[in-house]
């Protein structure tokens, strides 16, 4: 049997964490010299209120590795095997946290992979190797089938505002102020591991247009796929993607989370999102 273990970034669902016994492993938000486990001691509304209110500014940190060592000695003594899949690990010290812990632990077979990704879109491919567990599959067949999914996952990210991206140190104070300027929505993507710009939309109105257009006009069939949307605090934005999407697509299965409080920190007040696998 293999168990799989992811962290806190990846934002899934509780339903898929209880349903495929997920073990989930969280960052911790720091708010000046107080520290709070991501989804546990704090809820990304608080984290929002927070920021808003107060203009209190987060900082993340990684699991550490001796959390990872507990975590993998105590699950390995229930199970054959461990596969951890992990957040970008160019964005987090985490996945290299879970190495450490690996090579301390060598007579177990644990096996740490690095997503590339943030937020649901690696949620993906940690519930797809989930289910393939619960169906008895090796750990040999999840990891070919989860290494394809890395390659393939589409991340296309809508910040209504950059402000917190810039505060929280990941782009530059002239492509805040640019965007800010001009009201214009980035649509970010993930590339090598990194968050990348790949369009800018001026004006909220013509996002959705953006993304549905994207699919159509790359010929993306996702009619047979499971797709994920999150949002961060915009319920409302995140329906209408939904219906559109429903309404243009009709995809096998959506699976919706919000943001945790670690992507929330960075995000701003207000993101939707979309991620499905491409054709290999």
């Amino acid at each position: 049997m293999v168990k799989i273990v992811t962290d806190s970034v990846s934002d899934l669902p509780r339903e898929y964490i209880e349903e495929y016994d997920i073990k989930v492993m969280n960052l911790n938000i720091i708010f000046g010299e107080k520290t709070y486990k991501d989804r546990v001691d704090i809820s990304p509304n608080e984290v929002f209120e927070r920021i808003k209110n107060n203009d209190e500014f987060p900082k993340t940190s990684q699991v550490t590795p001796f959390e990872f060592i507990e975590t993998f000695d105590e699950l390995s003594k229930d199970c054959d095997e461990v596969l951890a899949i992990l957040m970008s690990s160019k964005m987090s010290g985490t996945y290299n946290s879970a190495v450490i812990a690996k090579n301390e632990l060598a007579d177990r077979k644990i096996e740490v992979i690095d997503s590339k990704g943030i937020t649901l879109g690696y949620g993906l491919i940690v519930i797809e190797a989930a289910k393939m567990a619960k169906q008895g599959k090796s750990l040999d067949e999840i990891k070919k089938r989860i290494e394809c999914m890395i390659e393939n996952i589409e991340y296309l990210i809508v910040f209504d505002t950059l402000e917190y991206a810039y505060k929280g140190g990941r782009i530059s104070k002239s492509q805040y102020l640019i965007s800010n300027f001009l009201n214009i929505k980035p649509i970010v993507t993930m590339k090598n591991g990194e968050m990348v710009v790949k369009d800018k939309v001026r004006g909220r109105k013509k996002v959705i247009k953006w993304l549905t257009d994207y699919i159509k006009s790359n010929n993306i069939d996702i009619k047979d796929k499971v797709i994920g949307l999150n949002h961060v605090n915009d319920k409302e934005y995140l329906e209408k993607l939904k219906t559109d999407i429903i309404n243009q697509f009709n995809p096998k299965e959506i699976i919706i989370s919000d943001v945790g409080c670690t992507v929330a920190a960075y995000s701003g007040l207000s993101a939707i999102a979309i991620y499905f696998e491409k054709e290999a």
